[in-house]
């Protein structure tokens, strides 16, 4: 099967276990910490200038996502999404 990566305009990632290692620390404050490769983020920040969009599509809700998101520049941002596929 060939793909033509030109006609690829979106790409949404989920998060816990593709952009992190999968680990998640919850810290005695109540919050939680999660481990990001700056390597995956320089990847994407290329795709972004590349013409492609990225965003994040998640089943859990987290500040610290929503932070990554934004110092990547993603426009998109699902939390809580149960269904991914709706």
């Amino acid at each position: 099967m060939n793909i033509d990566l030109n006609k690829i305009k979106l790409l949404l990632l989920d998060v816990d276990g593709v952009m992190t290692d999968g680990r998640i620390v919850y810290l005695n404050d109540g919050g939680e910490a999660k481990a990001f490769d700056v390597k995956d983020g320089h990847g994407l920040k290329l795709i972004q200038r590349a013409g492609m969009r990225v965003g994040i599509i998640t089943g859990r809700h987290s500040e610290v996502v929503a932070r990554r998101a934004a110092v990547l520049g993603f426009g998109i941002v699902y939390q809580g999404a149960k269904d991914k596929l709706k």
